[in-house]
């Protein structure tokens, strides 16, 4: 298994678009966690000192540190993931293990592209996915994306996956044991849609990537590729998405395994999405990115696991805590409480983000993403690296709207790994 870190966003040479249609969101995670994009062939494939150069032609927009999949090579030295060290107008280089023959030979060609995080499509239907980690490490959880037109809902209205976390699936429309979100009173609610037209209450959690206003029925009617930015590994991921409200305003939405306090814990899976259970037409006092107050310390609004830390049981809600430097409600990326730069070392101030049950209890930290306690120091996608307390670590600054201001707060996510073992 790979537990390599894994960055990419819309603006890369070759990256999927995420647009203004039903399936389009599925399409974007079918490139992103499984299958890689922006193939390119390797004219020449060849390593000095355990340096490998692969020519990938001119323009070819590969990033240093990105992760790159290589294939084809006789030597299986040379295949495999690989993290981009430098780069020239027509190349790309990266550390191989051993030293294998030079130049690499091959039958069927050498190819590279951008790895995908390593998940497998469980499941599928039409516009429907179960997507799961292959590591064995992980409880390996199922994450159910739907993003087809509900029946009876307008197709010019906003676009949105609505997701599932599950212990255990059968086939993409049956789940087995314990899920979130669920309602035993409405068992239903999340998955399939009820009523028709502006009465229409089209599922719970969701992933909106088209959506221009409050109401549903406000969508998003641009035919423009929407920004997007995921970061991840084998076990778990973090999409940040714009939904609309103008254009690039992302919402933080998220997949993953955390690391938890209690031993032997088989729901420690976190999922978030806009907690909007509503008709399509109704105005509730929220804007996409108050639906799941993302870089909100504490608020547990669209933010849940499977069961809480005693393993049984219903959903549990959980939030995010970090240190307090306000004694108060805090907001990632938005605090005034520390200047930027922080005076005695002039640097960023970052710190680990725990998860906390709505009952208090601290079940785990969040992996690869750190909390930042200054105003909007750095602006979206810079890399920053000697970071004070975080020697070799390199981060990726991740900005998202906060109360429809712009992309006003947000997080910065270690890109260098690995995560977890």
């Amino acid at each position: 298994m790979s537990n390599k870190v894994k960055w990419m966003h819309s603006g890369m040479t070759g990256a999927p678009v995420l647009t203004n249609n039903w399936g389009s969101l599925t399409a974007l995670l079918d490139a992103l966690l499984v299958n890689g994009f922006h193939l390119k062939p390797v004219s020449a494939l060849t390593q000095d000192g355990g340096i490998a150069t692969a020519v990938v032609g001119s323009a070819h927009g590969y990033l240093v540190d990105q992760v790159v999949r290589i294939e084809g090579a006789e030597e299986p030295e040379y295949n495999g993931e690989f993290t981009i060290t430098a780069t020239t107008q027509d190349s790309i280089q990266f550390v191989v293990p051993g030293e294998p023959v030079s130049p690499a030979t091959t039958v069927l060609g050498i190819t590279a592209k951008i790895a995908p995080l390593g998940f497998e499509i469980a499941f599928t239907g039409e516009n429907k996915r179960a997507y799961r980690s292959p590591n064995p490490l992980s409880n390996r959880p199922f994450l159910r994306v739907d993003d087809s037109l509900p029946q009876g809902y307008d197709t010019n209205w906003a676009k949105f996956g609505r997701v599932t976390l599950a212990e255990d699936m059968v086939d993409i429309e049956t789940f087995v044991g314990a899920r979130a979100p669920f309602d035993p009173a409405a068992p239903t609610r999340n998955e399939l849609p009820s009523g028709s037209g502006n009465s229409m209450y089209s599922g719970w959690f969701k992933w909106y990537f088209a959506r221009n206003n409050t109401p549903e029925t406000y969508g998003d009617n641009g035919a423009g590729a929407r920004s997007w930015v995921l970061v991840g590994d084998d076990r778990g991921f973090f999409l940040a998405c714009a939904s609309g409200w103008g254009g690039d305003r992302r919402v933080l939405y998220t997949f993953t395994d955390f690391d938890s306090y209690k031993p032997g814990d088989n729901y420690a899976s976190f999922l978030t999405a806009s907690d909007r259970y509503r008709t399509a037409s109704e105005w509730p006092n929220s804007y996409p990115n108050q639906d799941t107050y993302s870089t909100h310390s504490l608020d547990t609004t669209g933010k849940i696991c499977m069961r809480d830390y005693t393993q049984v049981g219903g959903n549990a809600r959980l939030g995010l805590f970090s240190l307090n430097d306000g004694n108060n409600q805090n907001v990632s990326g938005r605090s005034g409480s520390i200047p930027f730069p922080n005076g005695p070392d002039y640097g960023l101030i970052l710190h680990p983000i725990y998860l906390r049950e709505s009952t208090g209890h601290l079940r785990g930290m969040l992996p690869g993403m750190y909390w930042i306690h200054q105003n909007q120091p750095y602006a979206h996608l810079t890399l920053i690296d000697q970071v004070l307390g975080y020697p070799g670590r390199k981060f990726l600054i991740v900005t998202l709207d906060y109360a429809h201001e712009g992309n006003t707060s947000g997080f910065a996510f270690d890109i260098t790994g690995p995560w977890r073992p």
